[in-house]
């Protein structure tokens, strides 16, 4: 057998009913902003020319030329010097010699130096580069990176004439360059140095 629940008084009946409007008001105001808000976004995404779901991701290059990674061929990269007190400072211009944008790795160059099949012993270092050093540097048709480079202490048997440089600009490019002379040995209990910066654009 099933007892009826007492009837409501009129006090409770009216607080049961605000209740419900209240909770209605809530919903509907719920509502009507996540409807604003998607509006919003999809009004300022056909402005922009993006989606909602990209808003606050925009690409690494925004507003500048991309390109895909540069190849080997694309590059011209003369090494030049010229003698400061004990050592040589200069570095590689690193041009793109092509008709298309390519991208360029960021990665910090590692350099070389090789006579024939033989690496010849010289110690690279880090410049003092403070700057960040970013995703990756866009060359269009003509313009050029730099790697700065400054080379002191050459003591070894070997003349220069006919070596060349080998520098790595990221994993799968690496270009090379004639070696132009070599700076004057100042202590052979040193080893020799190249200190080298990141790519960048000239200043």
């Amino acid at each position: 057998m099933t007892v009826a629940p007492p009837p409501l008084g009129d006090s409770e009946l009216l607080i049961r009913e605000a209740r419900q409007r209240q909770l209605r008001r809530r919903l509907l105001g719920a509502a009507g902003v996540a409807v604003a808000t998607a509006l919003g976004l999809s009004i300022y995404a056909s402005v922009s020319g993006g989606s909602p779901a990209n808003l606050g991701t925009g690409p690494a290059n925004a507003g500048r030329a991309t390109g895909p990674r540069c190849r080997a061929s694309q590059l011209s990269t003369p090494v030049g010097f010229q003698g400061a007190t004990q050592m040589l400072v200069g570095g590689a211009d690193v041009k793109n010699v092509s008709g298309a944008a390519c991208s360029l790795p960021r990665a910090w160059p590692r350099v070389r130096i090789w006579s024939g099949s033989k690496r010849l012993p010289v110690v690279q270092r880090r410049s003092s580069w403070r700057e960040p050093i970013g995703r990756a540097l866009v060359l269009t048709p003509g313009t050029q990176a730099v790697v700065e480079m400054r080379w002191g202490n050459w003591c070894g048997t070997h003349s220069l004439p006919h070596e060349h440089f080998v520098i790595s600009l990221g994993s799968g490019l690496t270009v090379t360059a004639p070696s132009v002379g070599a700076p004057r040995c100042i202590d052979r209990h040193y080893a020799s140095v190249l200190t080298v910066g990141p790519a960048r654009r000239p200043s």
